[in-house]
């Protein structure tokens, strides 16, 4: 029987499209079936039941997590819900949380230097065989950042994904259960270019002229995908079928 991945895209914002997950599986497991339900949760929507879901996948968006909208309070009771349920809550209790990132924004395509741990794990747990590099270029933009007071205050198994010189914490993982990434890799730089002329129409013009400049630059997105991919088909050995996977893009709601 060919596997399946059963995915409830949670769009918060802009439409992701899931060709880029598509195309990984092509690649990397060409009998995989990939099932893609989406919702929009700013509009309250959300799946009747989780019985056919393997992954949830939270978008990116315009609005903050730090905002106050109603539609913004309910997914992270949401997220939180769903997680707690089969294990234990996400990480608010272990002082982390997201706001306003000093340094302003962080724009175009960085750099991000994976961390040693989360790299051997997930090639690890993976369902094929990839190796992991270094670092991944990823196209970014948000003003957001997480705020973790030390590395371990994670409680066991969860680690961070890797970091820029801008941002320190650049996704945060726990195997086979939790992929959050700060950056974009569902957005290519005409995607990205456009969303920034709109954000950077009262900005200085050169602020939005050197925006522009660094997200006009190549990326790692097909391989983001697949790194993606591969947390999906992780296998954590649980028994229980409604043990879900979340995999959130942009600011996390993690606080």
């Amino acid at each position: 029987m060919s596997p399946s991945l059963r995915i409830a895209m949670f769009n918060t914002d802009t439409l992701v499209p899931t060709d880029l997950l598509v195309a990984a599986a092509s690649r990397c497991v060409p009998d995989l079936t990939i099932e893609c339900t989406e919702y929009d949760i700013q509009k309250f929507e959300y799946p009747p039941s989780l019985v056919d879901v393997d992954v949830i996948l939270v978008t990116g968006s315009a609005s903050s997590s730090c905002d106050a909208d109603e539609w913004i309070r309910r997914l992270d009771d949401y997220v939180r819900d769903v997680y707690k349920n089969h294990r234990h809550s996400l990480l608010r209790e272990y002082g982390v949380c997201v706001e306003k990132d000093p340094k302003g924004y962080e724009l175009g395509v960085k750099e991000i230097r994976l961390h040693g741990g989360f790299r051997k794990t997930l090639a690890n747990g993976s369902a094929f065989s990839r190796e992991i590099p270094d670092s991944l270029r990823v196209q970014m933009i948000h003003a957001d950042h997480v705020v973790i007071p030390n590395p371990e205050a994670l409680p066991q198994n969860w680690m961070l994904v890797g970091a820029t010189d801008h941002c320190a914490v650049q996704g945060i993982y726990e195997p086979a259960r939790i992929f959050m990434l700060q950056g974009h890799f569902e957005f290519n730089r005409f995607v990205n270019m456009g969303i920034l002329k709109v954000f950077g129409l009262k900005w200085d013009p050169q602020m939005l002229q050197d925006g522009l400049d660094a997200v006009d630059a190549d990326d790692d997105a097909e391989f983001a995908a697949e790194l993606v991919l591969q947390f999906m088909l992780e296998k954590d050995g649980a028994e229980d079928a409604t043990h879900r996977k979340v995999t959130g893009l942009l600011s996390p709601p993690l606080g």
